[in-house]
């Protein structure tokens, strides 16, 4: 008699968590990105969409360019729409005539939800809230919607019904969220999500010797994934001061910014290295003694995490600005205004080690950079343990 084979069963797939991000700046994005290091750390099924994609191909160019030209051709704009819109009320003209814009622009965006087939949905960026919150109003979705918040200060863009869950990066931005009209969501504040690789550090020694890069004070100088700052002007100041010290300079995507700071760094006896876009920042920032950037609310999360002293230039007003807040209130960083003097001041915090160190120790003690593992532990928690069968309609 043949022995019967042994019956094997095989469990359903998990759902994933969706990542919702847009590309308009790059920390939405890195702020996904990092949440899906931090599913595959804790074997947690993921998937990022940029939500540009399921757009007209003319929204999708001209959204990011759109916000790019505003913060660096007439940031006094900006910041007055951003101080003017977080006043608006949820039911105001202006947010009608942005959602009926946004839905006539994303045919493809219920499509996508659908086949992925998530068992939640994050999102890194409003643009994907206002979106979700109408489907859920309108019954086509019944999933768990969550923000995550990736600025210190929550402005009413992410502010719509039918989100579940915000995440937050300190309690004083859970205050503000709650004190705006239409939050009924629950909050948690976690801290900005950045990726795991950043809450690692080897010492500013073993840095320098792994990269090549002369032991002595050593600044790392930012200017955000697009490129945008006075980078070449602070650079330029450096010829007429004298400071001991090794310069590391992240030109991001721009290209024209990158060859302007090699031709500015070839005049100079100062020790310059000149890069584009990396994605080896964590490494930059163990070599540093101070970073020189703008404060985006990844940019800032990462070098808090690090414990790193920071220079902060050119805030854009609203969001940025709101982050240098933060930062100087809890003593973390000191603001550069004269840029064609950079050096001197540069100079000048770098000679003041115990300054240095206070600063240091003020990054590390609001650090979170456990933010992103975190989050996604409570998520997993919360709503996959008990997925609901079928929820898109």
């Amino acid at each position: 008699m043949k022995a019967s084979q042994p019956q094997t069963t095989s469990e359903p797939a998990r759902k994933p968590i969706l990542f919702l991000h847009a590309t308009a700046g790059t920390g939405h994005t890195r702020a996904a990105e990092a949440l899906v290091a931090a599913c595959a750390a804790l074997d947690v099924p993921a998937q990022a969409v940029d939500t540009l994609d399921c757009m007209k191909k003319a929204f999708r160019r001209i959204y990011p360019k759109l916000y790019i030209k505003l913060v660096q051709k007439t940031p006094t704009l900006w910041g007055y729409l951003y101080d003017k819109l977080d006043t608006k009320r949820l039911d105001s003209k202006c947010q009608k005539l942005n959602l009926l814009l946004n839905k006539l622009n994303t045919k493809n965006f219920l499509r996508t939800i659908c086949d992925i087939d998530p068992a939640v949905i994050v999102c890194t960026h409003f643009l994907p809230l206002e979106l979700l919150s109408d489907l859920k109003r309108r019954g086509k979705i019944d999933l768990p919607i969550i923000s995550v918040v990736t600025d210190v200060s929550p402005h009413r863009f992410w502010v719509h019904p039918h989100i579940d869950r915000y995440y937050v990066a300190s309690a004083n931005s859970e205050r503000e969220l709650l004190q705006k009209e239409g939050v009924d969501a629950q909050t948690q504040v976690t801290g900005i999500p950045i990726d795991p690789v950043f809450a690692t550090s080897r010492s500013v020694r073993q840095a320098r010797t792994a990269m090549g890069l002369p032991e002595k004070s050593t600044v790392l100088i930012m200017s955000g994934g697009f490129g945008v700052g006075p980078i070449a002007e602070m650079l330029c100041s450096f010829a007429s001061t004298q400071v001991d010290c090794s310069l590391l300079v992240v030109a991001g995507k721009n290209d024209k910014l990158k060859a302007q700071c090699e031709k500015i760094a070839a005049t100079l006896s100062v020790d310059i290295t000149v890069y584009g876009y990396v994605d080896f920042v964590h490494d930059l920032l163990d070599a540093a003694d101070l970073v020189v950037t703008k404060p985006g609310g990844l940019t800032m999360s990462e070098i808090l995490a690090k414990g790193k002293p920071m220079m902060i230039v050119a805030s854009i007003p609203g969001q940025e600005q709101r982050n240098c807040e933060y930062l100087l209130e809890h003593g973390a960083a000191t603001r550069l205004y004269d840029f064609s003097d950079a050096a001197y001041y540069i100079g000048q915090l770098l000679n003041d080690k115990a300054r240095l160190h206070k600063m240091s120790y003020a990054a590390s003690q609001i650090a979170r950079p456990h933010a992103a593992l975190d989050i996604v532990r409570n998520v997993e928690s919360r709503y996959l343990l008990h997925e609901s069968p079928d929820r898109m309609h």
